[in-house]
């Protein structure tokens, strides 16, 4: 889970028209989740060409490669701490980083949702957790 500081916190602060773009997002991190549960952590292999995003393409390298949650959630930290970005693409890197810890730590797809849909803001989580189970 990642460590809170106040500059965090600050860099995550981004527009709710963005924020929408989190539900599809987390969806695709859901899929990787029920691979990877159903066939394997190695079966993610194929979706690596697919995977645009090249913290994502980290991540589910490290994951298949077998890097212990400890040791993962370390590297994906650095990778966020190094960002010098804010907004809606610090936001998606926090949602990839917890989204890949859960899926090292193959959590139910649900799980996976729920640790999520806090990046949504309170007022919001209920109505993408309805959008997610769709």
């Amino acid at each position: 889970m990642i460590q809170w500081n106040a500059d965090l916190a600050r860099r995550l602060q981004c527009r709710d028209e963005d924020k929408k773009e989190l539900a599809p997002f987390i969806k695709r991190l859901m899929e990787l989740d029920r691979k990877a549960r159903n066939e394997g952590f190695l079966s993610l292999e194929s979706e690596l060409a697919s995977i645009d995003d090249p913290l994502l393409a980290v991540g589910v390298r490290l994951v298949m490669e077998g890097v212990s949650g400890e040791a993962l959630e370390e590297i994906l930290a650095t990778y966020l701490l190094i960002e010098e970005r804010s907004g809606w693409p610090f936001l998606k890197s926090c949602v990839t980083i917890e989204g890949l810890l859960a899926l090292a730590e193959s959590d139910d797809p649900a799980l996976m949702a729920r640790k999520l849909l806090p990046y949504f803001g309170a007022d919001k989580a209920l109505a993408a957790l309805e959008e997610l189970e769709r």
